[in-house]
């Protein structure tokens, strides 16, 4: 029983980090990004302020970053499948950013070149570093749904079949519900982040 308790108080502790976490990156991302969009707002009243053109490529990113968007609350909800096709949804809009940062390039269109050109280039590439430590939580989460037990089914019941068919829902897992909703809060902070940081440098 000592042993037990032990590994359900480390295991508390785990989620307690995790969600203290999240909230930290909530908050300072926050905090980090209303200060940034004061300075854009004052700065682009300048007469060099040079507005450039984004990428085409830069919106079909936000459709994929959306759709992980929808991923991952099926993963919070339902199992770990789900999870899985965030992450890499996660990956495909990271890489994607990186090719449209070399369009902007081509382009010859750098950090230096105007003051619209390096809020751009700051105000993306900051997400893109949230965009890394959400990764990294998705990854976590992942590693939690596939270590943590699931609890017994009924095998004699159809619900019990369906259970163990495709896995116990995050909310049947408490030791997993907590980080899952963490990492899923985190995520959609980060989508939706992402559609103020577009509309931000294009509508004004």
């Amino acid at each position: 029983m000592n042993a037990v308790a032990g590994d359900r108080f480390q295991a508390e502790g785990r989620q307690a980090a995790a969600e203290t976490l999240v909230f930290i990156l909530l908050a300072s991302g926050a905090m980090l990004f209303a200060a940034f969009t004061a300075s854009y707002l004052i700065r682009r009243t300048g007469a060099d302020w040079g507005r450039i053109t984004l990428p085409g490529l830069v919106w079909a990113n936000a459709g994929i970053l959306v759709a992980s968007s929808v991923t991952v609350e099926l993963a919070r909800r339902r199992a770990s499948p789900w999870l899985g096709a965030t992450l890499l949804l996660g990956l495909i809009f990271a890489a994607g950013q990186v090719v449209a940062f070399r369009q902007l390039a081509a382009q010859g269109v750098y950090l230096p070149t105007s003051p619209h050109s390096a809020f751009v280039y700051i105000l993306t590439g900051l997400h893109g570093l949230h965009i890394l430590a959400g990764l990294v939580l998705l990854v976590y989460a992942l590693t939690r749904f596939r270590t943590v037990p699931e609890p017994p089914a009924d095998s004699g019941s159809s619900r019990g079949a369906e259970v163990s068919r495709i896995g116990a829902r995050p909310a049947a897992r408490p030791e997993l519900g907590r980080v899952m909703t963490a990492s899923a809060t985190f995520w959609h902070f980060l989508v939706g982040l992402w559609l103020y940081v577009i509309a931000l440098v294009t509508v004004f």
